[in-house]
């Protein structure tokens, strides 16, 4: 059964090939069944759209049904073997076939966790007590109401309370299955750049306002000039005023981020500029070189855009983003004229200009600064943070800026190497880890550290890659592909590391092992040396590159090469018998992870290319 004909009053092809209501004259207890079945799927999706939300449930739902699975088995093992059959059993009179096979395997799983780790009645009450009170703080945290709030002051309520606890499980997987409620998507490197054009009169009156009053002000064309938003006058302060409220541009972020999400602008960073000729080793410098803006990427749920408007015409300067196109020489650029704006993430989005020498440009570029702040609904303090500490780092940045802008004494020239030595370094930072990923890498790490138990970071780094695969062929919309190729490789890279590591500190001479790893993992990286880096990493399914068939060894000649040469070497490493016996776990993890992959890609190209395309799976 689909995710979409399990949880939503609509009906398509897709879901009416799975429906649980093809059969044509259902037992009136079946058909009571299915509609009580469709009817909690429904109340609970009202109350879940934001894949934040689901996500968040997706961890405190299993972890207080680990708390109860723990705390019984701490009064009595078999106890609660037996609670866990029992309710297996009664789910399966209450939900279809396939959520009912998933929601056995959730179940043994914790209850394995709880009879392995096995924590003590305090840990156990703890978990429980983190898993529904987390609940509630994810509806107060994506502003949803719960689905208990829908029914608690109904006279059948406790009928009701009853049926939502042996659901949540079932119904969650379904929810978590669906294409924009999967918590997956927050995975999705989307691409966060937004274009668009000024055209309404009152917009383009006012862009020619502010046009006349920087002609009239006469700047110095001989480096750039700036103007905070308070520093301009009289009707173009009143024009710029309106074009930092614009309701286009806040409508055009708003939609990006979906339900729940409020846009406001940040009036304190709002600036007016005229560029000025290149110039070597000054601040102007940076705009040339790959940089973003602010320091503040690590703001989960939100972000603070710079929108780019431009006042005059523009023949010569273009905006590079090279996270979002399929290469890294290859970025999308935009040449802003008149109108043009383009809204980006201060703190999160790579860029640079270029400037055409050749070109003819009649008049001073002139560009409008706008800022806005996009957070969830509910938590306008979190918003307000964001755009104050970003706020803050904007002036100082600013004063830094203007002082090495025009470099004459030793001081503000050390200054200027400064300013160009961190924007290098924080390009590459950027261009080859990326920020939150790092920022996850050392929670972890720190975690891990606290408890005492390496297992922990080895554990939640290893399989990110897998999930990022698995969410991006997933998406429809627009992908980042510089910043998913990122992602993907700096966390397989991680993976890879600690298994090779892992495998290396057990291994007591078992040649056969060795050699099968070896040439497992030799076959995977050939292969993916014969089809190209970008298209391992799903260039073709995701509408980057053409399809490709190929025949070229092994492809052709071996099924899946990549996928068929990593599982085979990671599964010789479980002939070592230390590391089957310490690190079993983590193989088995590996595989899965593979297995899903290519489940997903043999789904994806039967539905949407039959056997025009080979498989790029990694």
């Amino acid at each position: 059964m689909t995710a979409q004909s399990l949880a939503s009053p609509r009906t398509d092809r897709a879901a009416d090939a799975g429906s649980i209501l093809k059969p044509v004259m259902p037992l009136p207890r079946t058909r009571s069944r299915v509609l009580r079945w469709q009817r909690v799927c429904r109340e609970f999706l009202k109350c879940h759209r934001q894949p934040l939300n689901v996500a968040l449930h997706a961890v405190t739902t299993p972890l207080g049904i680990f708390g109860l699975i723990s705390l019984i088995h701490w009064l009595r093992s078999d106890f609660a073997i037996a609670m866990v059959v029992a309710y297996l059993v009664v789910l399966l009179a209450l939900v279809p076939k396939r959520v009912w096979l998933a929601s056995i395997a959730v179940m043994v799983a914790l209850l394995t966790a709880a009879l392995i780790i096995s924590p003590g009645w305090l840990a156990a009450g703890a978990c429980m007590v983190f898993g529904y009170c987390g609940q509630e703080l994810a509806h107060r945290i994506t502003g949803e109401r719960t689905l208990q709030s829908t029914y608690v002051h109904d006279q059948n309520w406790f009928a009701r309370l009853v049926e939502h606890s042996l659901l949540l499980l079932p119904v969650l997987l379904v929810i978590a299955a669906r294409q924009h409620q999967s918590p997956l998507r927050l995975l999705v490197s989307r691409k966060a750049v937004h274009h668009t054009k000024l055209t309404s009169p009152d917009q383009v009156e006012g862009l020619d306002e502010i046009r006349t009053w920087v002609r009239i002000t006469e700047p110095n064309l001989s480096r750039s000039t700036h103007w905070w938003q308070t520093d301009l006058t009289g009707v173009a302060r009143e024009a710029f005023d309106r074009l930092s409220r614009d309701a286009s541009l806040m409508a055009m972020i708003r939609r990006f981020h979906g339900t729940g999400y409020e846009v406001r602008p940040v009036l304190g960073m709002n600036e007016l500029y005229v560029t000025g000729p290149l110039k070597a080793s000054t601040s102007d410098t940076v705009f040339y070189m790959g940089h973003v803006d602010g320091p503040w990427s690590v703001f989960p749920g939100a972000r603070l855009y710079r929108c780019m408007v431009a006042a005059s015409e523009n023949a010569a300067v273009t905006t590079h983003f090279p996270m979002i196109g399929a290469d890294y020489a290859q970025p999308e650029g935009f040449r802003l004229e008149t109108g043009d704006a383009v809204a980006f993430d201060f703190n999160r989005e790579l860029h640079y200009i270029t400037r055409d020498p050749s070109a003819m440009q009649v008049e001073p570029r002139v560009n409008l600064k706008l800022h806005f702040v996009a957070y969830p609904g509910a938590m306008s303090w979190y918003g307000s943070l964001l755009a104050k500490l970003t706020t803050v780092y904007d002036l100082r940045a600013r004063d830094l800026f203007l002082q090495t802008i025009d470099p004459n004494s030793r001081v503000q020239k050390l200054k200027t190497q400064w300013v160009l030595g961190w924007t290098k370094a924080f390009e590459w930072i950027v261009r080859f880890v990326g920020w939150t990923n790092l920022a996850y890498v050392l929670l972890m790490a720190v975690i891990s550290v606290a408890i005492g138990d390496p297992r922990w970071f080895v554990a939640t780094t290893s399989f990110v890659h897998y999930a990022i695969y698995v969410a991006t062929l997933r998406e429809r919309g627009a992908v980042a592909f510089g910043e998913f190729r990122r992602n993907a490789l700096f966390f397989k890279t991680l993976s890879l590391a600690q298994l090779f590591v892992l495998y290396a500190s057990c291994f007591s001479g078992e040649l056969l092992s060795l050699g099968i790893v070896i040439g497992g993992f030799a076959l995977a990286a050939y292969s993916a040396r014969v089809l190209g880096m970008n298209r391992t990493l799903f260039s073709a399914e995701l509408g980057i590159d053409p399809l490709l068939r190929l025949r070229r060894f092994p492809y052709g000649f071996l099924p899946h090469p990549m996928i068929l040469g990593a599982m085979s070497g990671i599964a010789a490493m479980l002939l070592v018998p230390s590391f089957l016996a310490s690190f079993g776990w983590l193989c088995a993890g590996h595989l899965c992870c593979y297995a899903a992959v290519l489940l997903q890609e043999i789904h994806r190209s039967r539905r949407t290319s039959g056997n025009r395309a080979v498989l790029s799976t990694n």
